[in-house]
């Protein structure tokens, strides 16, 4: 053979004496339908050859299904059911249809369905990431199937990104609280563990309130009664700001809190329906635009897969609102 010449998966079946499908299925990481003496066999090939897969005829085969995948970090959550109906509005004018996966804020489940997504062959993947590897999905762009990430960024500036405006916006609203006499933050949200979005809202309260309280709580499991203390709830210059409208309608509706003495406006936070509003009507919230972030992430992948462009990366910002 032409040294010269790129090795094609049909080679590799011919020198390993297995179908096509066979090596196909190997480089999918389908091991558990072929033994293991062919697996090691097929490994042996590729690393001696250098085998390298064609990207671009991968990204052809993937690109027979109209299955787009969307994996969220909790579907439970109100802004991942308005991102995925943004998502869908754009995904079914083209004729494709949007899978939704809840990796439930489990980094090992997020890892598996990851897995599942790039063996099923997906034409693409939207991603709301709970671990902060980049590798995770390292596999997706290496076969040149295209990747989003909304509300969150792992790339590095090596993805496309669709995010809101976090630190900017929670710096802005500090001021604004700073303005009408409270000098206290206390900070109530779920774990940060070094989830992008959670980490710049921090950082843009401290940016302002440098000496703000940190509480981590878990949302599935919280009672509000029983951290009166902690909440500071006797301070009427202490802010309650909230990281996520879940726990924020959980505050408001916590008789404890409302019925303590207050400034004008004793609790805030980040916002993606109108129900706090409702709980809450003249209070200010930082508003996001979570169907928008949808819509527009399915716009850059459809231009990924339409244009064939897997390498095209676009970090847009969705603007988020104190009003």
């Amino acid at each position: 053979m032409d040294k010269n010449k790129k090795l094609t998966i049909v080679d590799v079946a011919t020198k390993a004496g297995v179908s096509t499908a066979t090596v196909s299925r190997y480089l999918n990481g389908q091991l558990n339908q072929m033994s293991e003496k062919t697996a090691a066999k097929l490994k042996k090939i590729i690393e001696e050859t250098a085998y390298t897969r064609n990207a671009a005829a991968v990204q052809l085969a993937k690109q027979k299904s109209n299955l787009v995948a969307v994996l969220a970090s909790n579907i439970d959550e109100y802004f991942s059911s308005e991102y995925f109906k943004g998502i869908v509005s754009i995904l079914s004018v083209q004729g494709f249809i949007g899978v939704l996966f809840d990796s439930n804020s489990d980094t090992a489940t997020e890892s598996a369905l990851l897995e599942t997504v790039y063996n099923q062959k997906f034409a693409g993947l939207v991603l709301q990431p709970v671990s902060t590897d980049h590798n995770l999905i390292e596999k997706f762009t290496n076969d040149g199937v295209p990747v989003v990430l909304i509300d969150r960024d792992i790339g590095n500036g090596k993805l496309s990104t669709v995010t809101t405006n976090n630190f900017q916006v929670t710096k802005f609203a500090m001021e604004n609280f700073l303005d009408t006499g409270f000098n206290k933050v206390t900070i109530i949200t779920e774990p940060i563990n070094h989830i992008s979005t959670r980490v710049e809202r921090v950082a843009g309260i401290r940016s302002v309130f440098d000496h703000s309280q940190l509480i981590e709580v878990d949302s599935e499991h919280l009672d509000f009664s029983g951290l009166s203390n902690d909440l500071d709830i006797s301070n009427p210059k202490n802010l309650l700001f909230v990281l996520k409208e879940r726990l924020l309608i959980q505050l408001l509706a916590n008789s404890d809190v409302l019925n303590a003495p207050q400034m004008p406006q004793r609790i805030t936070g980040f916002i993606d329906t109108n129900i706090p509003k409702y709980l809450a009507p003249n209070y200010k919230f930082i508003q996001q635009s979570p169907f928008l972030m949808g819509a527009t992430a399915a716009e850059i992948l459809m231009t990924q897969i339409s244009e064939k462009q897997p390498e095209y990366i676009k970090q847009i910002v969705i603007p988020s609102k104190f009003e």
